[in-house]
Parts: C-alpha cells; structure tokens; sequence
C-alpha cells in the first residue's frame, strides 16, 4: 500500500449498540463537551495539559496530524459515537490512516463519556474499528497511553495492544513530568 492507495474508513458504521459517524461542525459543542467532562476527572493530571477551548472545532476544520513530514488532513478523521436506541453523542475518537507507518492505523484519542462507561461500548467501537481497517489492508493499530492512566493501559492491553512500541516522553518520573507508552494490536 502506497500514500495514494491509503483507503480511509467509511463515513458511518454501526455496531450492535452504536453508529459511528465522521464528525459534523454542528456537534462541536456537544463533543467539547464530552472533552470537558475528562478535562475535570483526570486528564491534565495523566497527560500534563487539559483539551484546549474549541478543539473539537479546530479538529474538524483542520485536523490533528501527526508529527511526520508529508501529513495529510484527507487521511484524519474524527469520528462521534452515538447510541443506536436514543441518538445519545456518548463519545469520539480521532484516528490518522497510514501513521506511524503506511500499513498503520493511529488511534491518537479515544473517550466515552464516564457516565457510559463500564458497558462495553468501548469495546465495541475497538472491535468495530480493528475489523473496519483489517478490511482496509492495514495490518496494525497504534496508539500511545500515557503511563499515568492506568485505566486506559489495563483498557488497552485487554483489548489486545500487546506489543511495546517505545516509551517517549520525560526521563524522569515525577509529579510533572509525562510519558507515554506506544502500543501496538496486531490485524494479521
């Protein structure tokens, strides 16, 4: 697979409890938030910094690409997650296609509201993805976690990201440094 056969996600999708869909400018408040709900739990102490003012907004007008030379706004998404009985906006993800690598697909952020938490649906949304981009041809999901979330790295190892990709970030622990741990789930 080169740059230009990079084959994205479908705009909707559903699961047995959910439909997914590419993000629309007219859900930016609601989707901020549900930012806004983890900004007040946990974030800024797991991840050094709090979602900024209207950055559901700025992702859906200009994407938030990956570090690397050449990255292409066509090949990000963010993507909301609804419940199929009552419509509700539960949560969003942001994924880029072809990162770190061309046969990659990078989950960069994945959050459910806490009040749906703990009834699979996140699990839902991870199987639904991890099946949606075997079908195209990528061969591994990535994402990083920081290591001071520990929910998300027991979440993530469970859900089958079991190989270490690096840890980046500050050398040292402490109570204002930050790393993270890149996780791989392999699709072949």
């Amino acid at each position: 697979m080169n740059k230009v056969d990079l084959r994205l996600l479908s705009e909707y999708g559903e699961t047995k409890n959910l439909f997914i869909k590419d993000s629309e400018i007219e859900e930016c408040r609601d989707l901020q938030d549900i930012c806004n709900l983890w900004n007040k739990d946990d974030k800024e102490y797991v991840e050094g910094e709090k979602f900024k003012d209207k950055y559901i907004e700025k992702c859906i007008k200009e994407g938030d690409l990956p570090p690397i030379k050449g990255a292409k706004v066509e090949f990000y998404k963010i993507k909301s997650i609804y419940l199929k009985d009552n419509e509700k906006l539960i949560g969003f993800l942001e994924v880029y296609h072809g990162y770190p690598s061309l046969n990659s697909f990078f989950l960069s952020t994945f959050v459910i509201n806490p009040k749906y938490q703990k009834n699979g649906y996140a699990q839902e949304v991870i199987e639904y993805i991890s099946k949606e981009v075997k079908n195209l041809d990528y061969e591994r999901i990535c994402i990083g976690v920081y290591l001071k979330n520990w929910k998300a790295l027991r979440f993530w190892t469970k859900a089958g990201f079991d190989k270490i990709l690096g840890i980046y970030g500050d050398k040292n622990y402490s109570e204002n440094t930050y790393a993270f741990i890149g996780l791989e789930k392999r699709l072949v």
